[in-house]
């Protein structure tokens, strides 16, 4: 009699599961093959981008060994072409190797536009915001003193890793312009705020020391309180002949 509800029992079950087959074995023979699919398409496109990084970098090398051979219309020839097809991480590399040439050449424009594209193709943005500084570098030293701090601004408020340098060209950019009382007032947050590196720290001080010099900042009138100068009392035998009181005047000499 056990057996026999045993028996009974496992033929339910076996309905059950095959009720449940019928039901729902299509849309699990969909899913399995659905991530079979997806898995196969991942890995293709692993290889795909190791394919096509390995082609890059064989073209980026070829290109350095037309630089290095000094041929430098034939390298910048390959850096664009490679810049339009080549991952973002080769592209901007190539318009970089490409802006150095144009340095090198002179044509200042074209290395800072070719340093605005560089900026645009690399997704980190340390890499990103130094070709950004280095195309405000060149419009720094060329004069073009307003497209440098448009550049340097977005540094600045990006809280950028270059943010450091950013601001100490700043302030040099309002040296040249004439902006003595802002230049100081951006060396001054250079000179005293921590975790400036010791570079920019030195060359702030310098450049500060010497609007300093230049053009003291005046004190503004009434800033400094009138002193009442005691009469001078006698001295007894157990006091210094030093005097009693400094002036103003005095005090700053």
């Amino acid at each position: 009699m056990v057996d026999f509800i045993n028996e009974v029992e496992e033929e339910l079950r076996k309905d059950k599961y095959n009720v449940l087959l019928r039901k729902y074995g299509p849309y699990i023979v969909a899913a399995i093959f659905a991530i079979i699919a997806f898995a196969g398409y991942v890995e293709y496109q692993k290889k795909s981008k190791s394919i096509i990084a390995r082609g890059a970098s064989t073209s980026f090398e070829a290109s350095k060994k037309l630089e290095a051979s000094g041929d430098l219309q034939a390298a910048s020839d390959k850096y664009i072409a490679l810049s339009e097809v080549a991952p973002n991480g080769y592209a901007g590399l190539s318009l970089v190797h490409d802006a150095g040439m144009k340095v090198q050449l002179g044509d200042m424009d074209a290395a800072i536009s070719l340093f605005d594209q560089a900026a645009d193709k690399f997704e980190k943005p340390r890499h990103r915001d130094l070709q950004t500084y280095k195309a405000a570098l060149i419009l720094a030293e060329t004069g073009k003193y307003d497209d440098a701090q448009a550049r340097l601004s977005t540094l600045i408020q990006d809280k950028s890793p270059y943010q450091d340098l950013a601001r100490e060209l700043e302030a040099q950019i309002l040296y040249a312009k004439g902006d003595l009382s802002t230049a100081r007032s951006k060396l001054s947050y250079l000179v005293t705020a921590p975790g400036v590196s010791s570079g920019v720290k030195s060359r702030s001080e310098q450049l500060l020391s010497l609007i300093v010099a230049v053009a003291p900042e005046p004190v503004p009138e009434g800033a400094m309180p009138e002193m009442e100068i005691p009469a001078p009392q006698p001295a007894s035998p157990d006091e210094t002949t030093a005097p009693e009181s400094v002036t103003p005047n005095e005090e700053q000499e």
